[in-house]
């Protein structure tokens, strides 16, 4: 583990005029309130390395490195890794190639890289790790071989979908995917009071307990805030209705209820307790409508198009149907539900009109935009025909 500043000069020293690197990254999303980076792995021909992403380090001449053009960087399914490192610690990603991404541009049945380590390398990985807490330091050995098995054979994994892509023609379609996966961003969302609804069998509760719900679930999140751990290492949801549901009044009483957290101190336990209180003199509240948190399954209604506009975006998913199996991808590969919404309400006639549509890369309009114009013409003239 790379934990000096030492250490990581060394480290930069000898990746000097490495024409490519492969990354993965390890963070604590399952046990830190704010995710944090714990571990950043980099692979290069003849090794592998573990920067200490908690320790205190001048990543200045890293992030030179990841942001060179003239280094390739590889991840595997790296939008997530791109995302945390350009909002925790600023980096740019330039030059990239995603393994993942470059599977599912193949179409490969399994794009994880268990399947893909497995495929290509007669690898197999264990899973014991996946749920690991990686703020443990020292960290075990079995799991920093784990972590250094994630970039281990990334770079011979390129060059092998590097030549499936050549091969295939694919390396257009491929580079557009990886230019977006290096502009990804992820910022945290902030605590939203009304996902009080969102605990499981809180529209079970008397009308009066859910202002004491609301009021417990904010209150939760401030201790977690205050303790940088996940919610649900500081109480489980079903703890929160034990409170709603029992109301204590007294530490004693609190103690009393199953599947609270009795390790909290009297501070923690008494903000639970004021927060009982301000539920109770919410009285009745309303169950607020939140957002799923899911993206809906597209359909032609989401795009308010017209009835004939309806036709259209459905003889498109008719189209992309075959043309995926026919291709061998996933009909997403093709082209999104959302991207044959525009494409039906742009109603295009010509390849300027469908490359000004959103999301109709270059390689895309040249590898189906005859097809896609063709689909549209035919509805179009069948439309007016039947006036």
């Amino acid at each position: 583990m790379i934990d000096t500043q030492r250490a990581l000069d060394e480290l930069l020293n000898h990746l000097a005029g490495e024409p490519e690197v492969a990354i993965d990254c390890e963070m604590d999303s399952m046990y830190a309130y704010s995710t944090s980076l714990c571990v950043v792995q980099v692979g290069w021909p003849d090794g592998e390395a573990l920067i200490d992403g908690l320790a205190p380090l001048d990543r200045t001449r890293l992030a030179a490195l990841f942001a060179d053009p003239d280094v390739l960087k590889i991840f595997h399914g790296g939008e997530n890794d791109v995302g945390l490192l350009a909002d925790r610690w600023g980096f740019e990603i330039s030059h990239l190639f995603d393994t993942m991404a470059a599977a599912q541009v193949l179409g490969h049945d399994g794009v994880g890289l268990a399947a893909q380590l497995d495929r290509h390398f007669d690898v197999h990985v264990s899973k014991r790790f996946q749920k690991a807490d990686w703020r443990v330091r020292p960290l075990p050995e079995d799991q920093a071989e784990y972590a250094r098995l994630d970039v281990r054979y990334l770079i011979p994994l390129r060059d092998i979908l590097l030549e499936e892509l050549q091969a295939l023609n694919r390396e257009r379609e491929a580079s557009s995917e990886f230019a977006r996966i290096a502009k990804a961003s992820i910022q945290e969302k902030p605590f939203e009071p009304d996902n009080w609804a969102r605990v499981k069998g809180c529209k079970d509760l008397p009308p009066k307990a859910r202002g004491i719900l609301r009021e417990v679930y904010v209150a939760r999140d401030q201790l977690s805030r205050e303790a940088d751990k996940a919610p649900y290492r500081v109480m489980h949801d079903s703890a929160l209705l034990a409170l709603a549901t029992h109301a204590p009044s007294s530490e004693q009483a609190y103690n009393r209820l199953r599947g609270v957290n009795r390790k909290l101190s009297s501070a923690g336990v008494k903000l639970l307790l004021e927060a009982v209180a301000r539920g109770k003199e919410l009285g009745e509240i309303p169950i607020p409508r939140v957002k799923s948190g899911r993206r809906r399954p597209f359909n032609a209604g989401d795009a308010r198009l017209t009835p004939d506009q309806e036709k259209l975006f459905e003889a498109l998913r008719g189209w992309r149907t075959q043309r995926a199996q026919t291709r061998g991808v996933d009909v997403a590969r093709v082209a999104t539900s959302a991207l044959l919404g525009a494409i039906a309400q742009a109603s295009p006639l010509d390849h300027a009109a469908l490359a000004a549509v959103d999301g109709m890369e270059d390689w895309r309009v040249e590898e189906y935009g005859e097809e896609i114009l063709s689909v549209v013409k035919k509805r179009l003239d069948k439309q007016r025909d039947s006036k």
